[in-house]
């Protein structure tokens, strides 16, 4: 049965597949156009239809191709298409075995990949949508965030987290080869993480804040990063403890704790999470024992963050950060005493710090701690109270909120003292700003003067 030598040499070649043959008519095309000096045949290509009718298998090809095609074929083949798709006999010359005189039977060679399919294929596997510079702008992005949150707080920055989360997201859905992948997913995990941070302070509701922590979970098992699943589990605790279900908010600190008991992060779930969770259900002993813990796991440290690390940071907490949280669980615990020692220890820090929160919700639980001490200060509490409403004006988070309500509730024996008719109005004006809207939840019918 006669066919074209065309048919011949692209089966010879083991170019019989469409998308075989149109890697290699590409290169051909871009040779010709260098060649002929024409720009323009670089963007030749083939129909499946073209390639299937010169293949003859369907009908007969009639003349030669159109120019583009034709001048591409004539390099591709270096011969002109006329000779090219002539009717040739397809039956190859059998070679004659000299010792017998017999026509010795073809042996036939195994099949093996064309080079050129072997790179292309290799090349989608080590291919990626997420280059260097993608992955650096992303890490920069959540650095970003990170350190402008105390700053400017979750009602300015929660849109641009989303932003990261869903092109992470995005790109996800593409491919990447692990080293990149893994880090996408990192990255993915932090910016869930900072997510489920932001919801806490905006005072979300909780399904909201453990969607997120659990994404920030997953995503940090599936590469082993037990640090990050470890701050998502004390983002979950933080939520709980805001919500006042106390003890779930210590099982969650201590699933993470459970993750590595060693590892730099558990300072936060100890001091933040568990001794936290443990004063309000007026557990002291084990509330002193998570204390205990965690200062002796941030002296094991070699080296841990200096100053009063940011409150959405991934990093370990510094000790002025482990004593601030310290100052609250012995608020809890009525250590008064050991509030104001605590707060003098990190007075300086607290000062100096860009943080307006930290400033703020040290002085509240400073001003609280007067007000339960054996010898109550009114005034002066009264007094911290307000400077550090002050302190967080124009960015109001929910603990913030709440140990400002708190200071409140205690001072309403002193009702008729003026330092608390001060801090009323105070906290009245602060509640009406606009930001302060999700906090409203649970608050005092009435404010009084």
């Amino acid at each position: 049965m006669a066919t074209t030598r065309f048919t011949l040499l692209v089966q010879e070649k083991h170019w019989d597949s469409y998308e075989k043959f149109c890697i290699h008519f590409s290169k051909a095309a871009r040779r010709a156009a260098e060649k002929e000096n024409d720009p323009r045949l670089a963007r030749a290509d083939v129909s499946r239809s073209s390639f299937d009718r010169w293949m003859g298998r369907r009908g007969t090809i009639k003349g030669t191709p159109r120019r583009d095609a034709y001048l591409v074929l004539q390099h591709m083949f270096n011969m002109s298409p006329e000779r090219l798709f002539d009717q040739v006999d397809p039956a190859p010359r059998r070679p004659i075995d000299f010792g017998t005189g017999a026509v010795a039977p073809i042996a036939l060679a195994p099949e093996f990949d064309d080079p050129l399919s072997v790179v292309a294929q290799t090349h989608r596997l080590t291919s990626s949508n997420a280059d260097d510079p993608v992955l650096m702008m992303v890490r920069q992005s959540i650095t970003n965030v990170v350190s402008r949150y105390e700053a400017l707080g979750p009602h300015q920055l929660a849109g641009e987290a989303r932003v990261i989360r869903e092109m992470l997201h995005g790109v996800l859905g593409g491919q990447q080869p692990p080293r990149v992948r893994a880090e996408l997913f990192r990255l993915a995990s932090q910016a869930a993480g900072l997510l489920g941070y932001m919801a806490v302070n905006a005072g979300a509701r909780f399904e909201i804040v453990n969607a997120y922590c659990t994404e920030a979970e997953s995503l940090a098992g599936e590469i082993g990063e037990v640090s990050m699943q470890m701050w998502a589990s004390g983002t979950r605790s933080l939520g709980l403890y805001y919500q006042k279900r106390y003890a779930e908010a210590d099982d969650a600190a201590s699933a993470g704790v459970a993750l590595d008991p060693d590892n730099p992060q558990a300072i936060r779930l100890l001091v933040n999470g568990r001794s936290r969770a443990l004063a309000r259900l007026g557990d002291r002993g084990r509330a002193e024992a998570a204390i205990g813990q965690a200062l002796s796991l941030s002296d094991q440290q070699f080296s841990l963050p200096d100053g009063l690390t940011s409150c959405i940071s991934f990093e370990p907490y510094s000790m002025p950060r482990t004593l601030a949280n310290a100052i609250t669980t012995r608020l809890s615990l009525g250590d008064t005493a050991e509030v104001v020692a605590h707060a003098e220890e990190i007075e300086d820090l607290v000062e100096h710090s860009p943080s307006d929160w930290s400033r703020a919700l040290v002085g509240l639980d400073v001003a609280s701690a007067l007000l339960k001490q054996g010898s109550p200060e009114v005034e002066h509490a009264m007094v911290l109270g307000s400077r550090a409403l002050r302190a967080g004006i124009g960015r109001p988070i929910k603990s913030v909120w709440e140990r400002a309500k708190e200071l409140y509730v205690g001072a309403e024996q002193w009702h008729d003292e003026p330092a608390v008719g001060d801090y009323a109005d105070e906290l009245r004006s602060w509640r009406a700003q606009p930001q302060a809207g999700p906090f409203a939840e649970g608050q005092p019918a009435q404010i009084a003067p």
